[in-house]
């Protein structure tokens, strides 16, 4: 993942939402920075948006945590991003509350 999650500036995204609610608030995205073994990045998904930071755990896999605002509720938790090819796996699990999991496809 190192060496391609820094050239990754943003991912399309297709959870289990309807395309009315994920537009709701403009194009959801994920975008990624990656400086050494650190993950930072941001993302908006509907109504809900965010930051995370993260560190890699191996070239496929980074765990995080991540704060931000669902529907006007501040929301925080841990998540992970999984790296498969072009494809990542976005994983947003709220501090005793739901998990969402969103596939992620790399913008070229």
């Amino acid at each position: 993942m190192c060496r391609e999650l820094h050239r990754c500036l943003g991912y399309r995204i297709e959870p289990d939402f309807d395309d009315e609610y994920l537009h709701e608030e403009g194009t959801p995205y994920l975008k990624l920075k990656q400086p050494g073994k650190r993950v930072t990045g941001e993302y908006q998904l509907g109504l809900q948006q965010g930051n995370i930071d993260g560190r890699l755990r191996s070239d496929k896999l980074v765990f995080f945590s991540f704060e931000g605002m669902d529907e006007h509720h501040e929301v925080n938790g841990a998540g992970t991003l999984t790296l498969h090819g072009d494809h990542l796996t976005f994983v947003l699990m709220y501090h005793q509350g739901d998990d969402f999991t969103f596939e992620c496809e790399r913008r070229r």
